[in-house]
């Protein structure tokens, strides 16, 4: 199964290893789902991780494996410029694209109401456990 990972169910995954969101990372890094990656959100997910690191308890050079072992399980997908937004918050706009543009069509995210445009493009929006559940099937 392939998907697009939000940036918040990245985070959510290393704040606790208790919730669905743990669960998903540690069954990327076993290969029973790929992620769908580009550059912007590559770049979004580091941002992001080492700004918040100290509360992570993650060093730079943590994030950095890290990242490298989401890129080893992942698959890149380049995205066009020719993208015509669909969202009203332009920074979630690469999440839809990606997912279409890849041929995913599917978003983890915790904030799936952001994203609700996208199911009119026949995005499947999913919440941590609702992805699990898939993943179970």
């Amino acid at each position: 199964m392939r998907a697009v990972m939000d940036t918040n169910v990245l985070v959510a995954a290393l704040r606790s290893r208790q919730g669905a969101s743990f669960e998903i990372f540690r069954r990327l890094r076993i290969g029973e789902w790929t992620a769908v990656l580009s550059n912007h959100l590559l770049f979004e997910y580091e941002e992001i991780l080492k700004r918040q690191s100290l509360l992570l308890g993650l060093s730079f050079e943590d994030v950095d494996e890290l990242l490298n072992a989401i890129c080893a399980r992942g698959e890149q997908s380049l995205l066009s410029h020719s993208w015509k937004p669909i969202l009203s918050d332009p920074d979630d706009e690469p999440l839809v694209q990606l997912a279409i543009e890849s041929d995913a069509f599917r978003i983890v995210s915790h904030n799936v109401r952001h994203l609700l445009p996208a199911v009119q493009l026949g995005v499947e929006l999913l919440r941590p456990r609702e992805f699990l559940d898939k993943l179970r099937l």
